[in-house]
């Protein structure tokens, strides 16, 4: 129950931030949702790694970020939403470009977020070693 009270609590504050950021209109690009899943991508690899492998925090808070707080915050639906929306209006040439630049952006965030954690860790295991 307390794993599912966790999720609840991140999914509420995941969900308000993804709208306040959608509401930054940058045009008719979907800047916002690239944003959003970038950005969403970075943070759940960075976690992932770093409170698996590293840094040990409670099931309760890891379920609170990952399948809270990012599940709610990212959202494949409305990226894909978007892309038929470009579809529909002819403008192919962003329908290719908008999920191309997604997916690259994205494996790139989450590739930097997979090696922040790992240089954090690294970085707090020196200190640690140092220390003792």
């Amino acid at each position: 129950m307390k794993n599912i009270i966790a999720i609840g609590v991140g999914a509420f504050f995941g969900a308000v931030c993804r709208f306040f950021i959608s509401q930054l209109s940058l045009g008719s690009f979907p800047f916002a949702t690239l944003f959003i899943n970038v950005i969403g991508s970075f943070v759940l690899c960075f976690v992932a790694e770093i409170t698996v492998e590293h840094i040990k925090i409670s099931t309760a808070l890891r379920h609170m970020i990952t399948t809270g707080f990012i599940s709610s915050f990212t959202t494949f639906s409305t990226f894909v939403l978007e892309i038929v929306r470009f579809l529909m209006k002819g403008e192919f040439t962003v329908a290719i470009v908008y999920p191309l630049l997604s997916i690259l952006l994205g494996l790139l965030a989450s590739i930097l977020g997979f090696e922040l954690a790992r240089a954090v860790s690294e970085r707090q295991q020196k200190e640690e070693y140092e220390a003792a």
